[in-house]
Order: C-alpha cells, then sequence, then structure tokens
C-alpha cells in the first residue's frame, strides 16, 4: 500500500491554525454542546482557555456581547487568526500551565485543551479558585487514550525504529502511553466538594470524514504534536509513513468517499 501526505512532516510540530480549520464544523459541534449546558444569564468577565482560532471566543462573543472576553493560547499562529474575528475579544499569549487571571472570573471556558496539561487533581481546583463566587467552569476534553487510532500511535512508537525497533526516547513513549485524564467518578470526587453544581458527562462522536488520509489530518494538529515535537526529521518521516500504513488498513474509506471513526469526549460544567 502506498500513502500520501498532503502537508509537509514539519506542520506536525508546531501548531497549524488552517490544518486546525479544516474540520471547524466538527469542532464546533462539542463546544454548542457544552454551552448549551452553561447556566450564566449575565457573565461580566470570560476567559477563553486555549482559544486556538476562536472558534469558541466567537460563540462566547455572540451569546454574551457585553461580556468582557479575552481569548488565551500558547501559538501565537492560532492568535493571530483570532484577532481577524469580527468580535469584542482581548487576545493573550500564554502557556496555560503558568497563567493566572488578573482578575476573577466568572466564566472559564475551555475547550479541548485541558487534556494537554498534567495533574487534574491540582489543576481544575486551581481554575475554581479564579472564579467569583456563582462562577462557572466549563470544559470539554477528548479522551482518546482508548481509541484505535491512538492505540495504533503507540503501536508505531514502538515498532517504526530501523529493524523494528522503538523509535523516540523511552520517555517520550511513557508520557503518550499515560494516562492525563481522570475517570468520570474521580472528576465528581475531586470537584464535588469544591462546587455548589456539578455535571459531568461523557459522550462518542462518530466522525464521518473526507480525504485521502482524514484522521491523519484530524489527529496531526493535536495527539500527534507531542510525537511530532519529541522526534528528529528522519524519525518523523519514518514514524509517519508507518502510522499511515496503520490508519489506512483499519480505517478503510466508505463507498460514499468518508472515513469513519468515533471520538470520546469528556465535559465538565462546575459552579462555585
Amino acid at each position: 500500500m502506498s500513502v500520501k501526505l498532503e502537508t509537509p512532516v514539519k506542520t506536525c510540530t508546531d501548531w497549524d491554525a488552517r490544518a486546525y480549520q479544516q474540520f471547524s464544523r466538527l469542532r464546533q459541534q462539542p463546544v454548542d454542546e457544552l454551552l448549551g449546558r452553561v447556566d450564566l444569564e449575565n457573565p461580566q468577565r470570560i476567559y477563553d482557555l486555549g482559544c486556538g482560532t476562536g472558534i469558541a471566543t466567537k460563540i462566547l462573543a455572540d451569546r454574551w456581547p457585553e461580556a468582557e472576553i479575552k481569548g488565551i493560547d500558547s501559538s501565537k499562529d492560532m492568535l493571530q487568526v483570532a484577532r481577524c474575528l469580527p468580535i469584542k475579544a482581548r487576545w493573550q499569549h500564554a502557556d496555560l500551565q503558568h497563567w493566572k487571571p488578573r482578575k476573577p472570573a466568572d466564566l472559564l471556558f475551555a475547550a479541548a485543551v485541558l487534556h494537554f496539561i498534567d495533574d487534574h487533581r491540582t489543576l481544575l481546583p486551581g481554575l475554581l479558585r479564579h472564579l467569583n463566587t456563582g462562577g462557572c467552569l466549563a470544559a470539554h476534553m477528548p479522551d482518546w487514550r482508548d481509541a484505535l487510532w491512538y492505540r495504533l500511535m503507540l503501536e508505531t512508537l514502538d515498532d517504526a525504529g530501523p529493524c523494528g525497533r522503538p523509535i523516540g526516547t523511552a520517555q517520550l513513549r511513557q508520557r503518550m502511553a499515560a494516562r492525563t485524564l481522570l475517570s468520570l467518578e474521580d472528576y465528581y470526587r475531586l470537584l464535588a466538594p469544591l462546587t455548589h453544581s456539578l455535571d459531568i458527562w461523557e459522550t462518542e462522536q462518530l466522525q464521518v470524514v473526507r480525504g485521502s488520509s482524514p484522521i491523519y489530518d484530524w489527529v496531526k494538529v493535536s495527539a500527534l504534536r507531542p510525537v511530532m515535537q519529541g522526534l528528529t526529521s528522519e524519525e518523523q518521516a519514518r514514524f509517519i509513513y508507518h502510522y499511515l500504513m496503520r490508519v489506512h488498513a483499519h480505517y478503510p474509506q466508505e463507498d460514499d468517499g468518508h472515513t469513519l471513526f468515533a471520538f470520546k469526549r469528556i465535559f465538565i460544567v462546575a459552579k462555585v
């Protein structure tokens, strides 16, 4: 089987705003689902954590046009795209692991970002402390550790090197195999004592996508970024070749030209 890369290998190492927007409609769906559970009448100060290209920020600005909204992201490329949006918002380039707001929030909105940060037992209670009384933390996080495409990634790290040896460092392989997310029950036990109301749920959506390598195109801008950052250029090429071979074998294109893959997410809406 032959595989074809539609974008250069180097685009996997950095946040790629154009590639991220390729599936903007699908990426917006969990934002809409999460926001539908946020019961706030008139939040004055909103922070969109990991705002990216501003998909969620625009929705927040449309819903609460009088609110003070700030988008926070670690990617200058993403923020450059977000700044072109015709909305009243401010933007801040910052690493969320070390970010603290100057003023407390009425809403902290985190769409598909907190799963990149370790130690949720410390992270989430810390975020709650940045809320005003009656404020809300709303987050959704991809839960991909048991997904077939993620297991294929781990398998590729184990044998994509020369002569079937592992590729990258042992630390990289251990990091990618580790689980950042907690169980739904553990999130409840962690957050319930700190909140006035708490809503936690999980969904599994069937993604229906087009393209010659749509699953790779989806995950290269998110789950695969830490992998690419930990590999040399030669290792990146070997990894992508072997990973695509596996993905194409396990996710065949349907007769109508679409490719199907299931995608799980955890949602949390916590009010203090």
